[in-house]
Order: C-alpha cells, then sequence, then structure tokens
C-alpha cells in the first residue's frame, strides 16, 4: 500500500480536504463547549484557551530555533502567521482589543490563506506538517471563536489600525529582508518552496505593491460583512 501521501501534501488534495476537515471539526466543538459557558466559567475557558495557545505558540516556535531545524532565512518568527498567532493567546488573556483586532483581521484577512493554500510539502509523518498546521488552525479556531462566543466585532477603526499596523510591520521588516536575502512577510526578493498566489503577482519589487493591495483588500473584504449587517439593522435611537 502507498504510503506517498504520509510523506508529501499538496494543496487541494484529499489529505488536504480531510485535515480541513478534522480542523472544522474541533473547531466547532470547542465553540460549542464555549457557547455553554458564562460568567466564571467563560472566564476560566478563555483562560485555558489562552494558556493552551500560548502553549502552542512557544512550542511551535522552539521547534523552529532548535538548531536541527533552525535557518536564519525562516526559522525567526516573523510571519505574519506567527504575528496573529501570538496575538490569538493574548487576546484570550489580556482582553485587550488591539490583540482581538490583530488575530481578526491578520488571522480571517492574512493568515487563512495558511489553511486554504499550505505552502507545506510534507505529510503528517513529519513533524513539519503538524507545527504548520497547528500554528493556522489556532489562528483561525481562536479567531471564530472570538466572534460567535466571545462577541467580538470589527469595526472600520479596527481595520484602519490592522492595516496601518501590518503597513508599520513591513516598513520594518523589509529593509532586513533586502539586507539578508530573507523573505518574512514574504516581501522580499525570493518566493515560497510551494505554490501560492505570490508566483502569480510579477517580479520583484513590483509585487511588494500587489502584495500589499491584496492584503488591504482581504483585511476589507474580512470588515465587509460587518459593515453590511450594521446597514441592516436598525438603529434603537432613532
Amino acid at each position: 500500500m502507498s504510503t506517498g501521501w504520509l510523506d508529501h501534501f499538496e494543496a487541494f488534495s484529499l489529505t488536504h480536504a480531510a485535515t480541513l476537515a478534522a480542523w472544522a471539526a474541533l473547531t466547532a466543538a470547542i465553540i460549542l463547549i464555549g457557547t455553554r459557558q458564562h460568567g466564571r466559567a467563560a472566564a476560566r475557558m478563555d483562560r485555558v484557551l489562552g494558556v493552551m495557545g500560548l502553549i502552542a505558540w512557544i512550542g511551535v516556535n522552539a521547534w523552529w530555533l532548535a538548531p536541527a531545524n533552525f535557518e536564519w532565512q525562516r526559522s525567526l518568527p516573523l510571519q505574519i502567521c506567527d504575528l496573529a498567532a501570538l496575538a490569538a493567546p493574548l487576546a484570550f488573556l489580556t482582553h485587550t482589543r488591539f490583540f482581538r483586532i490583530i488575530l481578526y483581521f491578520w488571522g480571517v484577512g492574512l493568515s487563512s490563506q495558511g489553511l486554504l493554500t499550505p505552502i507545506v510539502s510534507v505529510g503528517p509523518a513529519h513533524a513539519e506538517f503538524w507545527i504548520a498546521w497547528i500554528n493556522h488552525g489556532v489562528i483561525g479556531t481562536f479567531a471564530i471563536y472570538d466572534v460567535v462566543v466571545r462577541g467580538y466585532r470589527p469595526t472600520r477603526r479596527d481595520a484602519l489600525i490592522a492595516i496601518l499596523t501590518a503597513a508599520a510591520f513591513i516598513a520594518l521588516i523589509l529593509p532586513v529582508n533586502i539586507a539578508t536575502g530573507w523573505n518574512y512577510a514574504y516581501v522580499g526578493d525570493s518566493r515560497p518552496g510551494s505554490p501560492t498566489l505570490i508566483d502569480h503577482l510579477g517580479p520583484w519589487p513590483l509585487r511588494i505593491l500587489w502584495i500589499a493591495l491584496l492584503a488591504i483588500l482581504a483585511m476589507i473584504l474580512a470588515l465587509l460583512p460587518w459593515e453590511i449587517v450594521r446597514r441592516r439593522t436598525p438603529d434603537p435611537t432613532r
């Protein structure tokens, strides 16, 4: 019997579909449990998830920083998804709106691509497969939970904060990429090892503009459903 799927992973494959289904089922179960918690129990659930998310983030980055896996160009926690994965537990542990903003807009708007078009190329027989899916899975689960259970409702101001924060981060990481040849935030002069949307955005440095515009569009689209709901909801003060 072939075990190719255990060693190799491809986006839009049966393994991809099965992994997404498992993540969705786990997320639904966590949300179902969360909706049944109230008062102190809900606060305790937030703390439990926050601690678990923080442990996951530390574990993921400890694996990448281990001498056997460390590579300067990809092991530092400087990708958008790394920062969103850190914002996830901080949003639950601190209840700070800034972290909720980053979790939602960088998570739903940007890091969701890590679930839909993952760049991991190895299968479940390899630790890197689980590391990648844990990192992006935590972001997705926590972002959905924050909306469904904890009642986060993004606003235009939140979207602006997320966009400006992303712009500030790119302004900091781009010179580092240029000086080192790295590709953090995918704005360096190289491309991911697996096929992604970035492959169709043309040569560097012009594609940085397209990446920025697409990122802004993705975050605006993440806000759009809430703006539609607000427009269709009668104002009780009128």
